[in-house]
């Protein structure tokens, strides 16, 4: 469970931001023109890292997702009455009915660049203060053309440069939950609820480096695909995005 603070930029309420780059939502914040595209302007960006099972090493160069129907259940004992004028322009409040718990819900499909931690539509969403379990949404598609979840990632391979394309359509419910209870005793200032992904699971079980050098993975160019994959890669595509899938996490971070 994770019990959220109140945070000094809104009355009671926490910002809720989805991202797997550490260096965007813990650096100190500048205002620009839009709230969701806050970022430092003092150092550069760390691109996050993972790794094959057999340790090649990718960096992620661009991530991005589409997120429907993402919502929050309300904390035990409160109503949307309690949260009135506290509810970011995105979010909307439905009280328990029918043995169905209350929930805070985003109105309308996210478009998240997990690189950035910003979304589309281009506002930034808060939460009340309270005890949260978990953060629901399910992946989908905004038209049939545009994947659920592409990332684009980049890796040597002898001494070259290459980049490992992956792409999907899926509908699978993600549950982003904290690994361990939050003990949050005293409030503190700019104070982020993540929804992230773990990209140290992403491939477990394909061993890149063997396959390509076995044959059972093939480059096109300077683009790796893992649709390409046989032998010890078989169904390397389907595996890796079902790690993406279940790779969700939550928890709270802190701006320095």
């Amino acid at each position: 469970m994770l019990g959220l603070p109140a945070c000094d930029s809104g009355p009671d309420t926490t910002e809720l931001r989805f991202g797997i780059n550490a260096t965007t939502y813990t650096r100190p914040l500048t205002e620009e023109s839009s709230p969701s595209r806050r970022t430092a302007m003092d150092a550069p960006l760390v691109s996050p890292t993972f790794t094959s099972n057999d340790g090649l090493k990718f960096t992620v160069e661009s991530a991005n997702a589409t997120l429907f129907d993402v919502r929050l259940e309300l904390p035990s004992g409160r109503e949307c009455s309690d949260y009135e004028g506290k509810l970011a322009p995105l979010m909307t409040c439905t009280d328990a009915a029918d043995g169905q718990p209350g929930a805070l819900s985003v109105r309308e499909p996210l478009d998240v660049n997990w690189l950035s931690a910003t979304i589309i539509p281009d506002r930034t969403l808060r939460i009340p203060e309270g005890t949260y379990s978990r953060i629901e949404a399910r992946l989908g598609q905004n038209t049939p053309a545009l994947p659920s979840f592409s990332v684009d990632a980049s890796f040597t391979w002898e001494d070259q440069r290459h980049v490992l394309k992956v792409a999907f359509a899926s509908t699978a419910a993600l549950r982003f939950e904290p690994r361990g209870p939050f003990d949050i005793a005293v409030p503190a200032e700019d104070t982020v609820v993540v929804g992230s992904l773990d990209l140290t699971t992403w491939l477990d079980g394909i061993p890149v480096a063997s396959c390509l050098a076995l044959g059972d993975l093939t480059l096109d160019g300077t683009t790796l695909r893992l649709e390409t994959g046989t032998g010890a890669c078989a169904g390397a595509a389907e595996r890796m995005q079902q790690n993406i899938e279940v790779s969700t996490r939550m928890y709270l971070a802190s701006h320095r």
